[in-house]
């Protein structure tokens, strides 16, 4: 039979044991979070403040210092390593296990509740829509301000109000100056007073447009009735025969006959007569009373 031979175990490995102690001032436990220490017994470490790398803790019991190591993690092989300033640096553990522990429940109980609370699902924003128009601009767009004209007489009222309250109120406005507030309510009332002409100006020409559109089509309907008796009585105003002696203005196309010359000579020297002695008393009187 062959003999039985034993395994072969791997001997186990010793925590570093040294007297050199790191000149650098010793590290205090209650200024890490958290997250950055961790004191369970018999698994101390904690992250080096000078290569961020997770170090062990040895002395617990003594003088606690920070174990030798690299700038490097243990895990990254690299050719030329470097050893860490921290190595065998004091740090005090001033902060109990269970305080820490308690700390480490807290903080893991909060990111839990925040990340329940954050929405797994992205909702879209609502999509603003077109930006008011300013009052000053309301009576501007065209056919479609008259009815901006019922809105604006109230705000019309409502800037005149507020200029009327400041100045009551405002020791610089009542005393004749113009403060800036007071400025800023006078410019808004004439801009909305403006707006208020304009709108009421376009209105007034759109009534005028459809008035004189609606207006054309009667006045044509009146021209055709009225357009028959007419026609007759130039008919029978040619048929009338004229006086002798007197003498007739030359027909034109489409107009009638007109004489030139009064029927009474006579009768129309003795009136031009009396006209020109009662301007000629008139001008006199102006001349005296002058």
């Amino acid at each position: 039979m062959a003999a039985i031979t034993a395994e072969p175990k791997a001997r186990k490995r010793r925590k570093t044991r040294t007297k050199n102690i790191s000149s650098l001032p010793p590290l205090v436990a209650s200024e890490f979070t958290a997250s950055q220490i961790d004191l369970t017994p018999g698994k101390e470490h904690a992250i080096c403040p000078a290569c961020t790398c997770w170090t062990p803790i040895t002395g617990v019991l003594g003088t606690s210092v920070l174990v030798p190591h690299h700038t490097t993690p243990y895990h990254d092989r690299t050719p030329n390593p470097r050893r860490c300033s921290n190595s065998n640096r004091r740090i005090v553990l001033n902060t109990a296990p269970e305080a820490w522990r308690e700390e480490m429940a807290e903080r893991t109980e909060v990111s839990a509740s925040v990340a329940s609370r954050r929405a797994t699902k992205v909702l879209p924003k609502p999509k603003r829509g077109p930006a008011p128009t300013p009052v000053h601009r309301l009576a501007t767009q065209g056919p479609q301000s008259a009815p901006a004209l019922p809105r604006l007489v109230p705000l019309l009222e409502r800037a005149r109000r507020a200029v009327d309250r400041h100045h009551a109120a405002c020791p610089v406005c009542r005393a004749g100056g113009r403060c800036q507030t007071g400025r800023a309510l006078e410019v808004r009332a004439a801009e909305t007073q403006a707006s208020c002409t304009i709108a009421r100006e376009q209105l007034h020409r759109q009534e005028r447009e459809q008035g004189g559109r609606s207006a054309a089509p009667t006045r044509r309907s009146q021209w055709a009735a009225v357009l028959p008796a007419v026609r007759l009585a130039d008919t029978r105003r040619t048929s009338v025969p004229v006086p002798p002696g007197l003498a007739e203005a030359p027909a034109q196309a489409g107009t009638a006959n007109v004489p030139t010359e009064p029927e009474n000579l006579e009768a129309h020297d003795r009136r031009q007569t009396e006209l020109g002695k009662q301007y000629a008393q008139r001008k006199g009187s102006v001349a005296l009373s002058a």
